[in-house]
């Protein structure tokens, strides 16, 4: 499997080799997890039905696997390396200032999102719009990157690793699509009964099925890749891209017409 391990101390190690930011602040993310989980204890508050740190929890999850792979891909091409030590120190400084934002909103028992009931909650969300905004052009650099000046590897690590970011890029803009709607409930209003941890709606559609399986592509297709060509089955990395881009644009359409994931 070359570089690809599931360790997490490796993976840490090769996050910090393609970005000292990424690797250190991806770790930061896995401790100020701790402290909300415990927070998740001893505050047992609720907003939209579910514990008030449910969601800074799911973020900082999400966001320091985000930032760990960011740092990995980038071990995979040849751009210069002020530029790739650059993306990977803006990725990560604009993660984490995402994640105090959920952070401090919970702590304030207020929404992070969708939240313009004050000026401050609506300038807040905008701002994390605009963040999430440039990150997306990160992306979109490292997609190029990948087409452009990818380091020497299988074909089918290549295609994993160019096929995984692009699908990062859609889920993006599909983030910017529920970010416009204002909402990530599609038929009723958000905080309704929800699938246990993830909290994604039992009775509507909900745009954050296709958005967190966009993401995650990032990470499962270039494994995938990896591990397809250690095999010498580099052209299976196609058909697993088939099986999990068709997952991202079904559960998006489920979503938009208004239908849970568990219909």
């Amino acid at each position: 499997m070359g570089h690809w391990s599931l360790n997490p101390l490796i993976w840490f190690e090769r996050a910090r080799d393609g970005s000292q930011a990424c690797g250190l602040v991806g770790m930061l993310h896995w401790i100020v997890l701790a402290a909300v989980i415990v927070a998740m204890y001893f505050d047992q508050r609720e907003l939209l039905g579910v514990n008030i740190w449910l969601k800074p929890a799911k973020f900082l999850i999400s966001s320091a696997i985000y930032l760990w792979t960011l740092g990995w891909l980038l071990n995979y091409v040849e751009a210069p390396i002020v530029a790739r030590s650059s993306l990977g120190t803006i990725a990560s400084l604009l993660i984490l200032l995402e994640n105090v934002a959920v952070c401090g909103q919970a702590l304030r028992g207020e929404r992070s999102h969708f939240n313009i009931s004050t000026g401050f909650n609506a300038t807040l969300f905008s701002v994390m719009g605009i963040m999430i905004a440039v990150n997306t052009i990160l992306l979109v650099v490292l997609l190029w990157w990948f087409f452009t000046s990818a380091a020497p590897m299988p074909a089918g690590a290549l295609w994993g690793c160019r096929l995984g970011v692009l699908l990062a890029v859609l889920a993006s803009v599909e983030g910017g699509y529920m970010a416009a709607s204002m909402a990530h409930t599609v038929g009723l209003k958000d905080g309704g009964p929800g699938i246990p941890f993830f909290n994604w709606s039992k009775e509507a559609g909900d745009l954050r099925i296709s958005h967190f399986i966009g993401l995650h592509g990032m990470q499962v297709l270039p494994l995938g890749g990896f591990l397809l060509s250690e095999i010498g089955a580099s052209a299976g990395v196609f058909i697993l891209a088939l099986f999990h881009y068709g997952a991202f644009a079904l559960t998006f359409l489920q979503a938009v017409a208004k239908k849970p994931l568990l219909f």
